[in-house]
């Protein structure tokens, strides 16, 4: 499950790639303007239900971003560290994507998405590289996880981000 962060839904897990010459945290956050910021979840007898000032709320908004940032990592080993071989930027201007809708243990895949990489003057300027995914969410169930697969060079498994209300 994600956690929040203002009006943003953090995706799990975050990720340290070493590469050839440098170490990097990969990670994401799902956001849909004010939408995370008003949503609240009650669990009750019924399962969890979702409310925005109070009115009930079972569906994600009309279209989710999901953003994703490579930032230099210098704080040493860690448990989640993964190696892959060539330079951060090889594989940073490669990289693609896949976006799945989870229901239990069912996946399909969102109906539209749009890829961006951010370009350098809209990211901090400690973050490597970033990119923008636009996701349509109309009708998905708010109970629904997104997963966000991202591979590199052929086809490869970087890593695989999830996240929920």
């Amino acid at each position: 499950m994600g956690q929040h962060s203002g009006r943003v839904v953090l995706m799990k897990p975050w990720i340290i790639l070493i590469f050839d010459d440098q170490r990097i945290q990969f990670d994401a956050g799902m956001l849909a303007g004010d939408f995370f910021g008003q949503l609240e979840r009650r669990k009750t007898a019924k399962g969890e239900l979702f409310y925005i000032h109070s009115k009930s709320v079972s569906d994600y908004p009309k279209s989710v971003t999901v953003r994703l940032f490579a930032n230099r990592w210098e704080r040493g080993d860690t448990p989640f560290d993964k190696r892959w071989g060539g330079t951060t930027s090889a594989l940073m201007d490669t990289l693609q994507f896949k976006a799945e809708w989870k229901t239990g243990l069912d996946m399909r895949p969102v109906s539209k998405m749009a890829v961006r990489h951010l370009e350098r003057n809209e990211i901090a300027a400690n973050v490597l590289s970033a990119y923008e995914l636009t996701i349509s969410s109309e009708g998905v169930p708010l109970t629904d996880h997104l997963v966000v697969s991202v591979y590199g060079p052929a086809s490869s498994l970087v890593v695989r981000f999830s996240g929920s209300p």
